[in-house]
């Protein structure tokens, strides 16, 4: 199997539906499982694309649609990594941050919020 991909930075856990776009057109729904701001790991069953195609990223996160181009970095019997063809700093930053924040315990009661009420 080829491979193309270096990872250079931090990978993020994710749940996100995402669209592959090959020639203009929708071609299959995925699931972002993993993401970077170079790349991210789909969850797609029997997709054909090889190593090196040229595809779009159509998606909905962070209040916004983005539609990001990107190659098929490598595939397996889970789905496929692709590369962005541009660097997604602001994507990755602000998926991270909503992960860390969901990911933080509740801040303790104050004393004075655990007063019983009148």
């Amino acid at each position: 199997m080829t491979t193309i991909e270096r990872r250079y930075s931090a990978r993020y856990p994710i749940k996100l539906a995402v669209y592959i776009r090959y020639r203009k057109r929708r071609f299959f729904c995925a699931t972002g499982a993993n993401l970077s701001s170079q790349g991210m790991f789909l969850e797609v069953r029997n997709v054909m694309l090889p190593t090196g195609t040229m595809v779009e990223l159509e998606l909905r996160a962070l209040g916004r649609d983005w539609l990001i181009p990107a190659v098929v970095a490598h595939r397996d019997a889970a789905g496929i990594g692709v590369m962005f063809r541009e660097l997604q700093s602001e994507l990755s930053h602000g998926l991270s941050q909503l992960i860390e924040e969901s990911a933080r315990p509740p801040l303790p009661l104050s004393t004075a919020d655990r007063r019983p009420p009148a």
